[in-house]
């Protein structure tokens, strides 16, 4: 075939689809639903806040009776992308990044599909098919998703690169590129990625024709790069890696997550509709969602052109799998429908064997939720196989014949979902929600396929005198695509003011409120987040602002007992799930975290104990040999927070103690600093509401003194008799390890940049 198509049109295509989609953020609104609002916004602002204030963003103290904030791998701090946010306003800044990162894995699949040797046209439709897939344009709101997936293609072409010409450049490529994702906040999309790379090397290795010409020690020297590579990326990533896994080892994911947990989110097979209307079962974005779940997780339409082209790459396989010139990317063809069919059958989770198989015996499987995340393999397979495909699309009798049949059965089906059938039905049922959804699916459906058939019957032939019209139709396929694509898209992803994000005018209140997690799901799920009604939020936008929702809290540094980040400390966490099941101890064990009341089922706050405090002295201590023992002397109905800290150790249980003529009062707290005076009656305890996580040291009149785990979650320290000064202080030991392997990694990446050639003879 010829290909006149201009060069980069498709990429502009993506571009400006992109702007017109996403009109708003041109206005100046911003991205809010769901975890833009409760997660990364509020995290990525407080950072910002304290670096500007000459602070390094090390501990958030306002969730989770404190929380590491840089070790929160979803907040994404290392991440360079996201660092514009820190000089622009924040929520437009990370809400055009968001959109970007479309256009970057739109990007990453053309350059991969030009490194595999295909013409113009089938990049583009890679491009696009892979840039605007559902699978990525409804997780939007996810920005770490987005930001991890959006490499993946550029993965593998400097994967691709290194292993066919084993260039210092291109183990810099490679590394430069895994840094990213792993810097991205994803954990679970990165691992995806990193494993796809992996498998696609291995078949590269041993089925390309320039690895073939290679001996098996030229082989391992190329996969020795690779890993050398990856390796690479990790180290520059390493200021972050090393504090989340830090506090992986210590959340209440360290030993893997339940098979319930696991399994959420697993793939129904019939939602395989998807794959040929992104609406088939409704869209939140007008309310019309009629099932279960949540759309943006089962989301994975990549176009109706696309979808039928990548089937079409089967037969052009089948047709020159054997031909001596077949271009290699046709040879591609099974490994790409094998990684379709794996990515496939891991995203139906609980709904296969397969799955719950893996689940026990084979590691990583029970570190993340959501097996239908598995579909990111199979939407860059069907993209890329799309691209393959379409140099099969071409004329014949045959083809013609069937061609011009579906096109008539697709307009028959168009014309009978909007005229006849509802004729046909009776008031009642043509009205239903369902029903509607239902034809509306069908006539997109059909107007697609039949702009499919239309274009095939308008292709101009090779050889003819229509050849000089080839861009002109190839730019129209593309167009198609595009519209396509960016209507499922529209209203995916609403917006509002950026003033939905300014801090609250009324000020903080600086005592610990919590909302119990029944009334938390209530609030946010049924009345501002339903998953079948995007319109709940921006119709109320003002209200769910003011809610103070974890992590909306944080805006106002609002302190606020809840935490709702991925990785919780493991021993808040416990403590809880003590809460939640112990309604008779929930005031006493709120008042031991220092929390004076809770939110009830209209979103207000009720005080249930006003004596609650962050910090206090008590001069009884009650030591625990085993943890059991120490959890059923929290939930005794006698217990009070303040007469008595339980501990773990050796020792008696000293009698409960009034400490009326003690008193602890906070002087100073910068979020990773705490300085607490103290006035004690007698030898005791002073106790601080604040989890016990490691890197803090304590200081009691500039003397270090040891810090126990008290009431389970909390710090104590001891103080004598007296007036004292006591200083709690962060000081992670991950940090100088962690910043001196990202700088040296980075110098690495840097040298290798500048210098051409090979890293080895072979």
């Amino acid at each position: 075939m010829a290909e006149k198509l201009p060069s980069r049109l498709p990429l502009i295509i993506l571009a400006i689809t992109l702007m017109i989609v996403f009109f708003r953020l041109l206005l100046g609104e911003v991205f809010f639903w769901g975890l833009p609002a409760l997660q990364f916004y509020p995290w990525r602002e407080y950072a910002f806040d304290l670096l500007r204030a000459g602070q390094f963003p090390l501990w958030n103290p306002y969730n989770g009776a404190g929380a590491p904030l840089i070790a929160n791998y979803q907040s994404a701090l290392f991440y360079p992308p996201n660092w514009p946010g820190f000089f622009l306003p924040l929520a437009w800044a990370m809400s055009v990044t968001a959109v970007a990162h479309l256009f970057m894995a739109g990007w990453g699949m053309w350059s991969l599909t030009g490194r595999l040797g295909l013409p113009a046209f089938g990049r583009g439709v890679s491009a696009l098919a892979f840039g605007l897939t559902a699978y990525l344009v409804a997780r939007l709101g996810t920005y770490p998703t987005i930001s991890a997936a959006a490499w993946l293609p550029w993965l593998l072409w400097a994967a691709q690169g290194l292993l066919a010409q084993g260039r210092r450049r291109h183990v810099a490529w490679f590394g430069l590129f895994a840094a990213l994702a792993l810097l991205a906040g994803h954990a679970q999309t990165a691992w995806y990625s990193l494993l796809l790379t992996a498998v696609f090397a291995l078949w590269w290795a041993f089925f390309a024709p320039e690895m073939r010409r290679l001996h098996n020690r030229q082989r391992v020297a190329r996969f020795g790069l690779l890993a050398g590579a990856i390796l690479l990326g990790a180290s520059v990533a390493a200021i972050q890696l090393l504090p989340t896994a830090e506090l992986l080892a210590q959340s209440q994911r360290s030993n893997g997550v339940d098979v319930e947990f696991a399994m959420n989110f697993s793939y129904s097979p019939l939602r395989a509709l998807n794959f040929l209307a992104p609406n088939v079962f409704g869209n939140p974005g007008d309310g019309s969602y009629l099932t279960q779940g949540a759309f943006f997780e089962d989301a994975v339409y990549i176009g109706l052109i696309p979808l039928l082209a990548a089937f079409a790459s089967i037969f052009g396989w089948l047709a020159r799998r054997r031909q001596p010139d077949t271009p290699f990317y046709f040879r591609t063809v099974p490994f790409w429908w094998l990684i379709v069919l794996v990515g496939f059958a891991f995203a139906l989770g609980k709904y296969s064997p397969i799955f719950p198989f893996l689940y026990e015996r084979v590691p990583t499987f029970d570190l993340f939720q959501g097996p239908v995340r598995w579909h990111l393999w199979t939407v860059l397979a069907l993209s890329l196989l799309a691209g393959i495909g379409t140099q099969s699309w071409g004329k014949g009798k045959w083809r013609i014949f069937w061609t011009r049949l579906a096109t008539a059965g697709c307009i028959g089906a168009v014309l009978l979902a909007l005229f006849i059938a509802p004729a046909l039905l009776p008031e009642n049922v043509r009205t239903e929600a369902g029903v509607t959804v239902l034809i509306g699916a069908f006539v997109t459906t059909g107007i697609g396929g039949a702009a499919a058939g239309a274009l095939t019957l308008l292709q101009p032939e090779t050889g003819t005198k229509w050849e000089k019209w080839r861009a002109v139709w190839q730019s129209a396929v593309l167009l198609v695509i595009a519209v396509d694509l960016g209507w499922a898209a529209w209203g995916l992803n609403p917006t509002v003011p950026a003033s939905f994000y300014d801090r609250s005018p009324q000020g903080r209140d600086p005592a610990r409120l919590y909302w119990p997690e029944e009334t938390a799901d209530f609030v946010q799920y049924e009345i501002y987040l339903p998953f079948d009604d995007y319109r709940s939020a921006s119709q109320n936008w003002q209200d769910f602002r003011a809610s103070h929702l974890a992590n909306l809290n944080l805006l106002d540094r609002a302190p606020l007992l809840n935490n709702f980040e991925p990785l919780l400390v493991g021993t808040f966490a416990q403590y809880s799930a003590l809460i939640e099941a112990n309604a008779p101890q929930r005031a006493t064990l709120l008042s031991a975290a220092g929390t004076i009341g809770i939110y009830d089922d209209d979103g207000h706050p009720r005080v249930l104990n006003t004596t609650a405090r962050r910090a206090w002295h008590t001069a009884s201590a009650c030591w625990h040999a085993a943890e059991d023992a120490l959890t059923a002397a929290l939930l005794a109905a006698e217990w009070q927070p303040q007469q008595q800290v339980h501990l773990l150790g050796d020792g008696g249980c000293a009698a409960p103690h009034n400490n009326a003529q003690s008193a602890a009062v906070i002087r100073a707290d910068s979020g990773s600093m705490v300085e607490i005076e103290v006035t004690a009656a007698r030898d005791g305890w002073l106790v601080l509401a604040d989890s016990y996580y490691p890197g803090w040291t304590a200081y009691v009149d500039d003397a270090e003194s040891y810090i126990y785990r008290a009431n389970l979650n909390f710090r104590a320290v001891q103080v004598s008799a007296g007036t004292h000064q006591v200083r709690f202080e962060y000081r992670p030991a991950w940090l100088m390890p962690a910043a001196l392997s990202s700088v040296f990694a980075l110098l690495i990446l840097f040298v290798l940049f500048r210098t051409t050639g090979e890293v080895s003879r072979d």
